[in-house]
């Protein structure tokens, strides 16, 4: 007589009693793994499916998952967040943040503006470069404060033009 066994699921629901063949089924089906606790009957305790002789023995004939084909290696979790192999977006990032600086800003501004264009177009010949997100925030940072304070420059000069006393002959 084949033996039955109770499962604990990750809901911390009790499943069975069922049958070895149901057990060989879930695991087929992805519903159970290795580490799941199972009773059973005529056990004293809980165990993992895996220290089950009987059980442990259907893990290994499930096949492997399947690869994908490999995708480009991004350098890991470092280049995600500083994208040091892309210099230019990494470069136009910060000159877009510090382009918010008056008096500064407008040189810093044109600067992450240009240096975020070539990161972009450095990240698509290498995309494994990342930095795309830095890139933008320079080309829209940069170009923003480049825009502010070509207008408060103009704003400026147009005061000092209509506030400059007029001499009429």
């Amino acid at each position: 007589m084949n033996p039955s066994y109770k499962i604990l699921g990750g809901d911390g629901k009790e499943y069975g009693p069922v049958s070895g063949e149901e057990i060989k089924q879930w695991i087929a089906d992805g519903r159970v793994e290795k580490k799941t606790p199972v009773f059973v009957a005529g056990a004293r305790d809980w165990a993992f499916l895996e220290a089950v002789p009987e059980l442990a023995a259907l893990f290994a004939q499930t096949t492997p998952p399947i690869l994908s084909a490999a995708k480009p290696e991004s350098g890991g979790g470092l280049n995600v967040i500083i994208p040091y192999k892309n210099v230019r977006a990494l470069t136009a990032y910060y000159f877009g943040v510090f382009s918010a600086i008056p008096i500064l800003g407008l040189p810093l501004g044109l600067v992450a503006f240009t240096l975020g264009i070539l990161g972009l177009r450095f990240r698509r010949k290498h995309p494994a470069a990342g930095g795309a997100v830095h890139a933008w925030i320079g080309i829209l940072a940069g170009g923003f404060f480049t825009l502010l304070y070509l207008g408060l420059i103009i704003l400026g000069f147009c005061a000092i033009i209509h506030q400059t006393p007029h001499i009429h002959h």
